[in-house]
Order: structure tokens, then C-alpha cells, then sequence
């Protein structure tokens, strides 16, 4: 599942989508302010390779978002108030504003 990053050309904002696929036809409009002016921004990727087999740390909510909280603290970054919003939203049980799915 794609995730986009895109800066608003009308209130200069960032902020990111889900798309359900690649092939999404899904147009992406900003998020705060609705504008359609808005273009793709090149954003840093993780990737976990690793497996855990115990399959109870899956059905843990808390356990979402961990590599992605990890990844920011390791390369000292600070993470954007998007993100925490969708992990916090994500252990509760609530789908991200604009997941196409």
C-alpha cells in the first residue's frame, strides 16, 4: 500500500496519503486547506526485513507504528505531527484521513 507525500501549493503545507494500490485513481487533495494544487514530494523509506514470530506482538495495537517511531529516534529526527496523529489514530483502531480503501 503506496503512501505519497505532498506539499500544498496554496497553504505551503505538507502532508501524506494512502492509496489502496498503484494504479489508484484516487486525485490528492491537501488535506488542510482541500486545494487540488498540490505536488508529489520525495520523502525517506524504511524498510523492516526482519520477521517476528511471535504472532501475539502483531495483535498488540501498541506494537503499531513502533519501527516507524524507532526509525525517527535512531536518525535523531524529529517526527512530524502528521505521523504521530496516524500512529496514535492507527492504536486506536482508526483509519488514517485518506486511506483509499
Amino acid at each position: 500500500m503506496p503512501i505519497y507525500e505532498y506539499k500544498c501549493t496554496d497553504c505551503n503545507k505538507v502532508f501524506e496519503m494512502f492509496f489502496k494500490s498503484y494504479s489508484s485513481s484516487k486525485t490528492p487533495e491537501c488535506t488542510f486547506c482541500e486545494s487540488s494544487q498540490v505536488s508529489k514530494i520525495i520523502s525517506s523509506v524504511t524498510f523492516n526485513v526482519k520477521s517476528n514470530s511471535d504472532a501475539g506482538y502483531f495483535s498488540d495495537s501498541s506494537n503499531i507504528g513502533k519501527h516507524v517511531e524507532q526509525s525517527f529516534s535512531k536518525h535523531g529526527l524529529e517526527m512530524p505531527d502528521s505521523v504521530r496523529k496516524n500512529i496514535d489514530n492507527a492504536r486506536k483502531g482508526k483509519m488514517p484521513k485518506g486511506l483509499d480503501i
